[in-house]
């Protein structure tokens, strides 16, 4: 899925609620892609992780709170350890890692302690306590660094030598003229020496450096679970099962609609739906939110491949290759094909890679941009071809005819119910169309239910001419054609 049709669904949206507190994290936040149809036990291990964390979160709350502050002073240093294999680390980046191990060195029985006792498994940071007493002979622990006498026999007497230069050259100005030259000999001869102590000090380091990438790899999906796991609090939400070829929302939002609506004073209507292998087929009148649908019910799809919680009461959610969502909002038209053309466009790449992958097919009123009698029979042949191939598609629709066709049909609820009459008297008091627009949304039912495949889509189309004052000639061919 594009960064754009991520945007679009809402998964950016949650992105941005997260607040990773190390730079490692923070990359895998922004690279997140789903788990592979190889990697199922790996997905698994995550939800698994997560499920225990949202469980038991209070039970280690205190030690997840002393992690996240040793998190928030850890600096991406990587470019040091990349560094540091092949060439001779300068003072700064010697001191810069020995800061990184010493945070480390802090959250192994932090870790440790957390994943023993609500029953995390993967991540097991390694010891790099020897790797600190190379930067730390003297075992304090003080995130500082320097090259310290200790180092070296040698460098402590040529510093001895050089404090006695410094100390002599105090006594007249003809002391210090005559004493310059020793002084800056003597500066030489220590910085050789320091210069092959980092060269020691290095060498000794590197046999460390692949537990420092482990363990970088570790603190940065530990800092991932617990941003996954503060994305499951944003709204109700449940642990997804991994299935095989059946896919359940029961009563799922989008928190990002959600929070828009909410803007508005309005309130997100949830979707209940269950699809399996072959076409299901969704329509309803327009205004009716079957685009929201589609954002709701491929946001937690994406999300449980990517190993979150899903904003739902209950969630089935095979293991697919990929997510292919075809509407008119399709950057192709930015190229200069029309809507139609660029759906085109993606159908054919989406029927070349169905043949070789399991694929989640979301079809947003797809050939809606050519006349009516030729679209739907498009579409019709679309649905009967996804029948047999082994992929689930859910498809939107005002086309006549093309549920009959599906494996299952759902109908937006729109305003069935909702009297002509009484949304009429709501409207007396809105002066602008926008008013009675949003007027009209508030008598809306945005849930779904099955129906009958034969089931025709509702006609509300007229009612809302009328409700919007659409003048009364035109009105009335309307009615006489229809």
């Amino acid at each position: 899925m594009e960064f754009w049709q991520r945007e679009n669904i809402g998964f950016e949206y949650i992105k941005s609620k997260m607040l990773p507190a190390t730079p490692f994290g923070a990359e895998l936040i922004k690279n997140i892609t789903p788990f592979g149809r190889g990697e199922k036990d790996l997905l698994n291990e995550e939800l698994e992780n997560l499920n225990k964390l949202y469980q038991k979160y209070d039970t280690v709350k205190s030690d997840v709170n002393a992690i996240r502050r040793i998190f928030m002073q850890i600096k991406d240093v990587r470019g040091s350890v990349k560094f540091g294999r092949d060439n001779t680390l300068s003072d700064i980046e010697l001191f810069e890692i020995k800061t990184l191990l010493m945070h480390m060195e802090k959250l192994k029985p932090l870790i440790e302690r957390v994943s023993g006792e609500i029953g995390l498994t993967g991540f097991n940071i390694e010891s790099v306590s020897e790797a600190v007493d190379i930067l730390d002979p003297d075992k304090r622990r003080i995130p500082t660094f320097a090259i310290y006498d200790d180092y070296s026999d040698e460098l402590k007497a040529i510093r001895r030598k050089k404090r006695d230069i410094e100390i002599k050259m105090q006594e007249s100005d003809k002391a210090f003229e005559e004493l310059k030259e020793k002084r800056l000999a003597a500066t030489v001869e220590e910085e050789r020496e320091e210069r092959k102590i980092r060269e020691v000090l290095s060498a000794n380091l590197r046999p460390y450096f692949d537990n420092v990438i482990k363990n970088i790899d570790v603190i940065g999906r530990f800092d991932l679970l617990l941003e996954k796991y503060r994305a499951a609090k944003l709204y109700p939400s449940c642990l997804p099962k991994i299935t095989e070829d059946i896919l359940i929302l029961e009563d799922t939002i989008n928190p990002y609609i959600c929070d828009i609506l909410e803007e508005k004073g309005l309130k997100f209507t949830p979707v209940s739906i269950d699809m399996t292998i072959g076409t299901t087929v969704l329509t309803g009148a327009n205004m009716g939110g079957k685009s929201v649908t589609l954002k709701t019910v491929a946001l937690n799809t994406y999300l449980a491949l990517c190993g979150f919680f899903v904003y739902a009461n209950v969630a089935s959610i095979p293991l697919f290759d990929e997510i292919v969502i075809i509407s008119e909002e399709s950057q192709s038209v930015d190229k200069g094909l029309s809507s139609f053309g660029a759906q085109i466009v993606e159908l054919k790449n989406l029927l070349n890679e169905i043949e070789g992958k399991y694929i989640f097919a979301i079809l947003d009123e797809f050939a809606r941009g050519t006349n009516p009698k030729e679209g739907e029979s498009i579409v019709r042949g679309l649905v009967a071809l996804l029948n047999k191939k082994r992929a689930i598609s859910l498809l939107v629709t005002h086309f006549d005819h093309v549920a009959e066709l599906s494996g299952s049909h759902y109908q937006v609820r729109g305003l069935q119910g909702a009297s002509e009459e009484r949304i009429s008297k709501a409207l007396i008091t809105k002066s602008s169309d926008d008013a009675k627009i949003t007027a009209i949304a508030e008598f809306m039912n945005y849930g779904i239910f099955k129906v009958e495949k034969y089931a025709q889509p509702p006609k509300e189309a007229l009612m809302i001419c009328r409700l919007l004052g659409l003048q009364e000639e035109l009105m009335e061919i309307l009615v006489e054609i229809n």
